[in-house]
């Protein structure tokens, strides 16, 4: 096992070094028996969901060699993600290398060139992807309150930034590099693009409205992905891309116990939230994340699909 590191600066390659690797990185898919990897990029993963979801990944069997790239803001909450992974990966015998990198996400002045440090370097790697997974997971609640309420221009913009913008960007550049289609160069294995939503993107909540907005505005973009991706064909003749809407259902993570005690939530969903706190029925990050990876593996959903952990 390679230990979890966490780099303090990212050096980014040339353009040039780029086009060698990915030229390089074709032929050792297409010529040299190696054991592939799944490569597995978790967005928000210091805390709740991504670092349950990162685990759950390294927990399972049905993988036996994984690289991990844990992206979020945090740099001890990621280490410790990244120890959990390394404990997982011990017991279930799968090969992991897991990395760290320190990232604002919701700064549109530094987003593509810290999407492209973290994504294009991956094409280095010596040994083939048959997977390339992005758990498109870091966002934020916004703003909560009525809708007429609303006093901070500044706070919308920057749920906007955090929760469309940055999310819409990784997919689309997640795609660009890891979902070749024939006849482009790339990593020869399989694309999936799996975007974290919410019952909040199909059905409406007072003082939710920035964050119901934003998880309904990325189902449809990735709903529209997917059909884009419909006519897209590998070079191995799959779909090049495909992409799942996962909802987790209502989790006790972080976000959760801060709902819970908001004052600018409406009554009767912090009452909701309350209760479920207290009475222990909200679902457990470790469980819905095992679901999650069960569909990943699986591959059998509908692409563009919205899936619920409460869905058979």
């Amino acid at each position: 096992l390679i230990p979890a590191t966490i780099p303090t600066t990212l050096d980014r390659p040339s353009s040039e070094q780029l086009t060698r690797a990915r030229v390089a990185y074709e032929l050792v898919c297409s010529t040299t028996p190696q054991m592939p990897q799944t490569l597995l990029v978790v967005t928000g993963a210091s805390r709740g969901l991504g670092r349950a979801i990162g685990v759950a990944f390294a927990s399972t069997s049905n993988i036996s060699s994984l690289r991990a790239i844990l992206v979020a803001r945090s740099e001890d909450d990621l280490s410790e993600t990244a120890s959990l992974m390394q404990e997982a990966a011990q017991q279930s015998s799968t090969e992991l290398e897991v990395s760290c990198t320190v990232a604002d996400l919701s700064d549109l002045d530094t987003l593509e060139e810290t999407v492209e440090e973290i994504f294009e370097p991956l094409l280095l790697s010596p040994s083939p992807y048959d997977k390339a997974i992005l758990i498109n997971n870091a966002g934020s609640l916004g703003y909560l309150g009525q809708c007429r309420d609303m006093k901070s221009l500044s706070e919308l913009q920057h749920a906007i930034n955090f929760n469309l913008t940055s999310s819409f960007w990784l997919s689309s550049q997640f795609a660009r590099i890891f979902a070749k289609t024939e006849g482009e160069t790339g990593t020869g294995g399989r694309c999936i693009i799996v975007n974290i939503t919410s019952l909040c993107a199909v059905e409406p909540f007072k003082s939710m409205s920035v964050y119901c907005a934003g998880k309904a505005a990325r189902d449809m973009f990735h709903a529209v992905f997917a059909k884009e991706e419909e006519t897209r064909v590998s070079s191995s003749g799959s779909r090049s891309c495909r992409i799942l809407n996962y909802a987790p259902g209502m989790c006790e993570t972080a976000m959760s116990l801060e709902l819970a005690e908001s004052d600018r939530l409406d009554k009767d969903l912090g009452t909701m939230y309350q209760t479920s706190l207290k009475e222990k029925t909200m679902v457990q990050p470790k469980d819905t994340a095992a679901k999650l990876v069960r569909i990943v593996v699986a591959d059998e959903w509908i692409s563009g699909a919205h899936i619920d952990y409460w869905d058979e």
